[in-house]
């Protein structure tokens, strides 16, 4: 089967790298093209496929590309994407569904109520938005990680720092808790002058923010703004940070929580979103607002290091429940059912 892979990337001056970085984008285009389908990247409305047997869109603000030829040629359309409806609304106004502007809002609901399937990432998506709005044909399918990839090495040296990884927007570096996170480590740190803190992730409009921020709390010196890094580097800091720290207020699955859980990484969070459903007993979820809890998380980990049977437990639960194997039999379903 052809299918035209779609997620509006006009914002992204390359938009292909997008769809090879990004995981949930890549890791959804394997898996199509191991179930023996033909895929066709679109990350521009103008390179929608109008000869696609299926139309696979991320995002439901987005699905009105390729909602209109998949309706005019009588194709089948399965959308997909992470759906904050009411998380965030106090504390990040504008964010979630219920802060959009009216428009916005009644595009979603037409994109929910047309869609052949509405698949949401996770079970807590699910629960939240199918009781409050209507959606044709929901599905709760959680999205995958390559456990193979992502995983604790045998008798692994714990380093000596803490680790977290986002986009420094503004918006989400307020939302997966970095100023918190700083805030914390400067507790952490007057304790503990060999700590260092690292933060990767492209650099944004709130990066200076959070410079100065460490530097107003005296650890600039220790609080490490690495920018971009490899998939490498990603996959080592979490084998050997003390604890991979995000005390996000929303996620929608969690990716890089999952990650770190597979990794065998100790895990500093929140209970918000799907946060407890991806990451089980192996997070210490404290309140987000809380920078005294969060430090006492961080300290605790240094205190108590996680042990080779903790990483493999880790590493077990994701496997478990978050696989490659577990998406592709789910995919693979649902795209029988729309054939």
């Amino acid at each position: 089967m052809r299918i035209c892979f779609f997620a509006n990337m006009s914002a992204h001056a390359n938009w292909r790298e997008m769809f090879e970085r990004v995981e949930f984008y890549s890791v959804d285009i394997k898996l199509l093209r191991e179930l023996g389908h033909e895929v066709i990247e679109a990350g521009l409305p103008s390179l929608v496929d109008w000869k696609a047997d299926l139309y696979y869109g991320w995002w439901w603000g987005h699905a009105p590309f390729i909602m209109l030829p998949a309706k005019l040629r009588g194709k089948p359309i399965i959308l997909t994407g992470a759906f904050d409806y009411s998380t965030c609304k106090q504390e990040l106004p504008g964010l979630c569904y219920l802060d959009r502007p009216l428009w916005q809002r009644t595009v979603i609901q037409t994109m929910l109520r047309l869609a052949d399937v509405n698949m949401f990432i996770s079970q807590s998506e699910y629960d939240e938005v199918t009781p409050h709005l209507n959606v044709r044909n929901p599905l709760a399918v959680p999205l995958a990680i390559d456990t193979e990839y992502y995983r604790p090495t045998p008798n692994q040296k714990t380093a000596d720092y803490f680790f977290s990884v986002s986009l420094q927007s503004r918006t989400n570096a307020i939302r997966k808790g970095l100023p918190q996170t700083i805030e914390a480590f400067a507790i952490v740190a007057s304790e503990f002058p060999a700590m260092r803190l690292v933060l990767a992730g492209k650099p944004g409009d709130f990066t200076g923010e959070l410079k100065a921020l460490a530097q107003r709390l005296g650890v600039a010196d220790r609080v490490e703004f690495c920018g971009m890094i490899t998939q490498e580097e990603k996959l080592q800091s979490y084998r050997e940070c003390i604890a991979y720290v995000q005390p996000t207020l929303y996620e929608g699955f969690g990716h890089a929580l999952a990650e770190a859980v597979a990794c065998g990484a100790p895990v500093v969070s929140a209970a918000r979103g799907s946060v407890p459903e991806v990451t089980g007993k192996h997070a210490a979820c404290v309140d987000p607002h809380d920078v005294a809890a969060i430090a006492d998380a961080m300290r605790l980990c240094i205190v108590k290091p996680v042990t080779d049977k903790d990483r493999a437990d880790g590493h077990k639960w994701i496997t478990d429940n978050f696989s490659l194997a577990a998406r592709r039999e789910r995919l693979r379903q649902v795209l029988e059912t729309v054939r």
